[in-house]
């Protein structure tokens, strides 16, 4: 069809003289034109067919991994099951029970990276969260290593699995068609902000709740957020303070230097220098 269509074109352009053929001046820049759109919806039905296929996989891989999500907290049993777990020390160190989310065990089974699930009620957040070699390999792979625009929703390598940091960063993109973290745009609202104020973070022995206490839009090279530099506990001190006069939201809980923070991070898609970020404490 293609070969019949261009020979039909040539046919149009073509102007007898002597015998053979010429094209004018005027039927060169109609060629050149008309060749010009062909390939301008070629590359467009590429881009679009590009577009739907990876959001396609995308969607199936997350209703997946959707069979591995973690109960919350207020519809587990009462009596929870516990057990020791030598690779999650924070427990150990604490005495405390140790809640067992076998989903994740049972996901880490298949894709050794799984760090935790990560979860916000009333968003699309709610994803398993995977720690790489660095803060790149994740950027544009999905949790099978295979190319993704989405990429994995990602822990900072820098960061200790068990939580036990001052300060954990969990990243992820900012999707256009509303996946991995571009929920995060709608604390931005204060009205959102405001009633949306608890998040989950399920590791393979312990869940964490974690309550949201600032929303801010920073640049990507932000050094005390993303610098993980915590020398001291007036460095902690200083941090929080900071975190507070660069929010454009900010709620008022109980916490301390002394307690452990969480922050999700994305890009803004209508800023290279910009990144929003929420963060909270872990309870």
């Amino acid at each position: 069809m293609q070969f019949l269509l261009g020979a039909e074109i040539v046919r149009l352009l073509k102007v007898p003289k002597k015998g053979g053929y010429v094209m004018s001046l005027r039927q060169t820049f109609l060629m050149a034109s008309i060749t010009i759109l062909i390939v301008v919806i070629g590359y467009s039905s590429y881009q679009l067919w590009y577009i739907y296929s990876h959001r396609a996989s995308e969607q199936e891989l997350h209703y997946q991994l959707l069979a591995y999500r973690p109960t919350p907290p207020e519809q587990q049993s009462t009596t929870p099951q516990t057990t020791t777990a030598p690779r999650w020390s924070w427990q150990a160190l604490t005495h405390e029970p140790q809640i067992v989310n076998q989903s994740i065990i049972d996901l880490q089974e298949i894709h050794a990276s799984v760090v935790g699930w990560v979860h916000i009620p009333n968003t699309n957040i709610d994803h398993p969260f995977v720690q790489g070699r660095d803060n790149r390999f994740y950027l544009h792979r999905d949790i099978n290593h295979n190319h993704s625009p989405a990429g994995t929703v990602f822990m900072d390598n820098r960061n200790s699995y068990d939580f036990s940091d001052f300060h954990t960063l969990i990243y992820g993109h900012n999707m256009r068609n509303g996946s991995m973290f571009s929920s995060l745009q709608e604390f931005n609202n204060r009205e959102f902000f405001d009633e949306n104020t608890t998040g989950y973070i399920f590791l393979p022995y312990h869940t964490y709740i974690v309550e949201w206490f600032a929303f801010a839009n920073i640049r990507p090279d932000d050094a005390v957020v993303y610098g993980l530099n915590f020398q001291g506990l007036q460095c902690q001190v200083d941090f929080l303070a900071y975190v507070r006069r660069n929010s454009q939201h900010h709620r008022d809980i109980e916490m301390s230097a002394l307690d452990r923070f969480v922050t999700l991070s994305t890009c803004r898609n209508d800023s290279a220098n910009s990144r929003l970020i929420l963060m909270g404490v872990l309870r």
